[in-house]
């Protein structure tokens, strides 16, 4: 745990700055003791294998995820840590890590650019990046140069300490995704405008468009060793891409509905593509087919992110607000979720570089810090925060009258569906009983009683509904038969 000192509000004012009754405690996730017990087995190797407790004081013995690349389930962080906002409440459209890992940057909806600190998760800067909605940003492999791009489908380049050098107009629409190559001098660029496009990165000049998909591009991702493109497109297709030339290599038909990510593996053998029809598809590109079928999320698949230490643990953010993570060499099915993650849909995932960490921005305007379990953790539900939604925890209210029986969710809208009809001699006889009960009360009032004006008016010849135009008719000298009186009209026999 690390500490913060809170000071005094000038000379002589305040408590001292060593009064235990000012130092608030803030959670700390320090990588640092995790390589240093990594490297001390390296240096005198154990002569037997080590099994942690199930206790917090075995925390210590944790080895990072690059330790054990052949346990999935060690490198998985669904222990919830912290919960950053912005003073400016805007959904978190995109978050990234910083190439060192020491701190943390996250887009906002309203153009905003947030600096967070990566181990003790406070906030260290902002500033107004974009003038509308941020929607993609990646780091060169370099760690130099930041491409960010925006809702008016700009974009940006920014150096290591976030100054902006370069902003040019790339796309007419509004920005998707922005992947770059893994050399650095080119990147690619989709939006909402059927085409992807390749720009030289140190020109910004456009170099060619990838003209194949019939609808929006909604994702897109540079091979990691390759010359070798995918993007995901709102037609429900993936397509291969030569960076060189502007035919697509192939076509991959596995998803029903608009495919919202798209992502290769860490080596580049899997592609990771999710949709809006809740499926995760795992390609293998020696195959060009689907190699495994993910179901997990019960609405759209929103974010698509692998671990950076292993090929076996994937994890998805969907707009039920649910965290996944996926075993991609075991079942179909997550071996851990994240239920109620956030309070709205999950926009972006991303890992540390190191693995220890993750971090979701959803539409809920937060940015939320995910760690490994500890031992000892027997429950992550019971960490998430509280919701902070109006009634979120409250019990349903009970309103004690004849209208709404139950909760709420029992009358109105959410009612059950209405009795059958009464058959026709029940219907008659309580029709008769209504006609009693009213002439006995215009009895009792000394008055006569009159048909009261509506759809209709008189009876039998002499019956008019509101549709009858024979007075007008007559008026204009126009000749209209006469209505034959129906059966229900028609005098009862004497």
């Amino acid at each position: 745990m690390g500490e913060i000192v809170l000071y005094g509000k000038g000379k002589g004012r305040g408590k001292d700055k060593d009064d235990p009754s000012l130092r608030i405690p803030r959670r700390t996730i320090d990588y640092g003791s995790d390589v240093v017990r990594w490297l001390q087995e390296c240096l005198v190797p154990r002569t037997s294998a080590q099994y942690l407790q199930c206790h917090y004081g075995s925390t210590r013995e944790l080895m990072p995820p690059f330790a054990t690349p052949q346990g999935p389930y060690d490198s998985i962080c669904p222990r919830f840590v912290h919960s950053s906002a912005n003073k400016t409440r805007a959904p978190v459209n995109v978050v990234h890590w910083f190439p060192h890992g020491r701190r943390l940057l996250s887009g906002t909806q309203t153009g905003e650019m947030t600096i967070w600190n990566g181990m003790q998760f406070h906030f260290e800067n902002i500033l107004q990046a974009h003038n509308a909605s941020i929607r993609a940003m990646q780091w060169t492999p370099e760690e130099h140069i930041l491409v960010s791009g925006d809702q008016l489908g700009i974009i940006k380049f920014w150096d290591q300490y976030i100054y902006n050098f370069q902003t040019f107009q790339a796309h007419k629409e509004s920005i998707c995704d922005i992947s770059i190559a893994p050399t650095g001098l080119k990147f690619v660029s989709c939006a909402d405008d059927s085409h992807a496009k390749v720009w030289d990165l140190r020109t910004g000049e456009e170099e060619r468009a990838f003209t194949g998909h019939g609808w929006d591009v909604k994702c897109c991702d540079w091979h990691p060793t390759k010359g070798l493109v995918a993007t995901g497109s709102k037609d429900s297709q993936i397509k291969l891409w030569d960076p060189r030339a502007s035919e697509a290599i192939t076509t991959i038909y596995c998803h029903n509905n608009t495919v919202t990510k798209v992502n290769w593996s860490p080596n580049g053998q899997f592609l990771a593509s999710g949709s809006k029809d809740q499926l995760i598809m795992l390609m293998d590109v020696r195959t060009m087919g689907v190699r495994k079928v993910f179901k997990g999320h019960t609405k759209d698949v929103t974010a698509l992110c692998w671990h950076p230490e292993s090929e076996a643990v994937l994890a998805s953010g969907g707009h039920e607000a649910t965290i996944n993570f996926w075993d991609t060499f075991g079942a179909s099915t997550p071996f851990e979720s994240v239920r109620g993650a956030h309070e709205g849909p999950i926009w972006s995932l991303s890992w540390h570089p190191l693995g220890h960490l993750l971090v979701s921005g959803s539409n809920d305007y937060s940015v939320r810090f995910w760690s490994r379990a500890r031992p000892g953790d027997t429950n992550f539900g019971d960490l998430l925060p509280r919701k902070v939604a109006l009634g979120a925890n409250e019990a349903p209210i009970t309103i004690p009258d004849d209208m709404h029986v139950g909760t709420i969710f029992q009358s109105g809208i959410f009612a059950d569906p209405p009795l059958p009809p009464l058959p026709p001699e029940a219907r008659a006889a309580a029709t008769e009983a209504a006609r009693k009960e009213a002439d006995s009360i215009y009895e009792m009032a000394g008055s006569t009683y009159e048909p009261m004006l509506g759809l209709s008016v008189g009876e039998g010849v002499n019956k008019k509904d509101v549709f009858d135009t024979s007075d007008f008719d007559a008026e204009e000298g126009l000749a209209r038969p006469a209505l034959a009186p129906s059966a229900a009209d028609a005098p009862a026999p004497a």
